[in-house]
C-alpha cells in the first residue's frame, strides 16, 4: 500500500476517532457535573486536548489528500509538512495522555494517607518516539484505571479500564509499524474501540440511576 492509499485511509479512521473523543469529552464534564468528581473533569479535559489533536491533523492530511494529483502521476509528498503536522500532532496527544494520568494521580493522592511520589516515508505520519512515550503514559492510567474497577466496581469503571488497556495496545501497534503496514491499520482499529469503550463507560458513569418504581398497592 502507497502513502496516498494510507493516508486517504487514516483521514477517515482519525475523522471517526474525533467525533467519538468530542462525545466523550462531553460525558466526562457530564460526569463530573452529576459525581461532582474531579477526575472526570480532568478525563474531559484531555479529550478535549485529543479532539484538538485529531482536528488538526485531518484538516491538514485532508488538505495533502484532496490536492493530490489524479491517480497514476507521481505524488510529490511534503514530507516536511506532514512530520511536522505529525510532530505538533504527537505533542499535543502527549499533554493529553499527561492530563489523564494526573486525573488519576490527583484521585491516588487525596485518598492516601500521605503523599506519594516500516519504511522511512512512514516516519512523516508517525513517530515512534511519541508512541512509546504515549504508551509509558497510559500504562500508569491503565493501572489506575484497573485499580479502580477492582476497588469498588463504580459504574461505567469496567469500560473505561478496559477502553484505557486497548488504546495503549493501539500505540503498542502504532509503534511497530516498520514490521509491516497492517500493524498501522491494526492501530487505528484499536484506537477506535478504544475509544468506544471509553464513550460507554463515560456515558454509564454520567448516567443518573433511575430511582424504582414505587410498589402497586393491593388491589
Amino acid at each position: 500500500m502507497g502513502l496516498l492509499p494510507l493516508l486517504r485511509v487514516e483521514v477517515v479512521f482519525e475523522a471517526i476517532s474525533l467525533v467519538l473523543g468530542l462525545v466523550i469529552a462531553v460525558q466526562s464534564l457530564r460526569a463530573h457535573r452529576v459525581l461532582a468528581s474531579g477526575s472526570f473533569l480532568l478525563l474531559g479535559v484531555g479529550f478535549v486536548l485529543m479532539s484538538a489533536a485529531m482536528l488538526f491533523r485531518v484538516s491538514v492530511v485532508g488538505l495533502v489528500v484532496a490536492a493530490a494529483p489524479p491517480m497514476g502521476r507521481p505524488l510529490p509528498y511534503p514530507v516536511l509538512g506532514l512530520f511536522t503536522v505529525e510532530v505538533i500532532y504527537s505533542v499535543i496527544r502527549v499533554v493529553a495522555y499527561t492530563v489523564f494520568v494526573a486525573a488519576y494521580a490527583v484521585s491516588r493522592l487525596r485518598a492516601a494517607p500521605t503523599a506519594q511520589l516500516v519504511f522511512p516515508l512512514l516516519l512523516t505520519i508517525y513517530n515512534p518516539l511519541f508512541e512509546i512515550v504515549s504508551a509509558a503514559l497510559l500504562l500508569y492510567v491503565v493501572v489506575e484505571t484497573a485499580y479502580n474497577w477492582l476497588g469498588g466496581r463504580p459504574r461505567g469503571s469496567g469500560e473505561i479500564f478496559a477502553g484505557f488497556l486497548t488504546l495503549l495496545v493501539s500505540h503498542i501497534l502504532f509503534f511497530i509499524t516498520p514490521l509491516g503496514p497492517l500493524f498501522y491499520m491494526l492501530g487505528h482499529v484499536a484506537q477506535l474501540v478504544a475509544l468506544t469503550m471509553i464513550l460507554l463507560g463515560t456515558h454509564e458513569a454520567g448516567s443518573v440511576p433511575k430511582a424504582p418504581a414505587p410498589p402497586q398497592p393491593p388491589t
